[in-house]
């Protein structure tokens, strides 16, 4: 054999052991488990296969086989970001020259998609036995913006990779949210450890339903804001106010934004400051930001946000940003929701504290859970319609062990 074609086949097993590696020990597959004997008979001398006969072992062929309606069926519903995961499931099958030829469709359908020409570049340079490593793009001498934005789509890549391979497994439930209200249809949690943010659906039944698992861009200097100009994204219990569309947005909010209730009660009360936090999209010229590239609000898609706007209820809508989601079962969060329920129901206000608002039967409520540093129950209803309908929110704590009500008011 020439040693450029051992060279070639060097280079793509390289590039096909990353995506491998990324995909299978990312869904808590062993090492001594992973065997891509499949990449070195397809690459060895005189095989006789071709990229499209070889399939993976059994160990990863069930963690690799989804097609793109199994992925949206997740609640993966961005179509570029599915066509992209299905290239890297086609490469880590060894389907490189299959990968290669679908990498042109996101590239062209999602032109402002960086991520996917970064990813067709990738297997055209294998193709061509260049690759050296994954994002393999010649450095720009004192171009340091260049260098910046590469690292950052090469973040983008691995959170979306990590969003596929360490997704919630289907059934599993946002630990925040004990109970929604008859008439809250849905609620959503931000994990910004993962970079996500999730879509649940309250079925008829009151169970929760994943209905989309969005990408997200979060504060460059992270989370749990605390003061205003702080660049920092804040982490606690919010309602979705309004909806604002295009027509009055800027270019950099794109497609529409979603303000919250920041700062809320809770924030005010440990003298946190800021404002301005908002759920929009990105500006035209732009498919998405990655993870770290905001300075405070939640950055979504502009087909995210769009989708996200259709189907929220302003007023209604819970959004719990944690630093990291806990998923539970539904027998785990029926027992949640029976711990918070039976000492709430009879909990008393705080010494010199405010009286609870008129509060309902809790069947009858929305309950929110923050298990932070402080521990944090929002109880969420309706009250009087007229002149117009208002939305109470009691905010509990615990003291010495017991849940105590510290503020009851009105949303503002």
């Amino acid at each position: 054999m020439n040693r450029p074609l051992r060279t070639r086949r060097r280079h793509i097993a390289q590039v096909l052991a990353w995506l491998l590696t990324m995909l299978l020990v990312g869904r808590g597959v062993r090492a001594e488990e992973f065997q891509p004997d499949f990449v070195h008979r397809w690459l060895s001398p005189g095989s006789s296969q071709s990229a499209a006969q070889i399939t993976a072992p059994a160990t990863s062929r069930s963690l690799l086989g989804q097609g793109t309606q199994a992925l949206m069926r997740q609640g993966f519903d961005d179509r570029a970001e599915v066509e992209s995961i299905a290239i890297d499931q086609l490469v880590a099958q060894g389907r490189l020259r299959e990968a290669l030829h679908r990498s042109g469709l996101p590239a062209e359908r999602y032109p402002n998609f960086a991520l996917a020409h970064l990813l067709r570049g990738d297997l055209l340079q294998a193709e061509a036995g260049r690759l050296r490593h994954f994002a393999d793009v010649p450095a720009a001498p004192g171009n340091a913006a260049q260098s910046a934005r590469l690292a950052a789509l090469v973040n983008e890549g691995r959170q979306r990779l990590r969003a596929f391979t360490q997704a919630p497994a289907p059934g599993l439930v946002p630990s925040n949210f004990a109970a929604l209200a008859p008439g809250v249809k849905h609620a959503i949690p931000v994990d910004a450890s993962r970079s996500r943010l999730y879509l649940f659906r309250r079925t008829a039944s009151g169970s929760l339903q994943l209905e989309a698992n969005d990408d997200i861009a979060q504060d460059k200097l992270g989370t749990d804001k605390q003061r205003a100009g702080d660049m920092k994204t804040p982490l606690g219990i919010y309602l979705i106010t309004r909806e604002v569309g295009r027509r009055w947005l800027n270019a950099a909010h794109g497609a529409g934004a979603m303000p919250p209730n920041h700062p809320n009660a809770w924030d005010r009360l440990l003298g946190r400051t800021g404002g301005g936090i908002w759920l929009h999209g990105v500006p035209p010229t732009s498919y998405a930001r990655p993870p770290l590239d905001s300075d405070g609000c939640v950055v979504l898609p502009n087909p995210g946000i769009t989708s996200l706007m259709t189907r929220v209820e302003p007023g209604a809508t819970p959004v719990v940003i944690t630093s990291r989601a806990q998923w539970l079962t539904p027998p785990q969060m029926a027992a949640q929701r029976a711990r918070v329920h039976k000492p709430l129901a009879h909990a008393p206000a705080l010494p010199g504290g405010p009286a609870a608002t008129p509060r309902p039967e809790l069947a009858e409520a929305t309950v929110l859970y923050d298990q932070g540093e402080h521990g944090l129950l929002v109880v969420q209803y309706g009250g009087q319609q007229l002149p117009k309908p208002i939305t109470y929110h009691d905010y509990w704590a615990k003291q010495d062990g017991q849940w105590r009500l510290f503020h009851a008011g009105v949303l503002s």
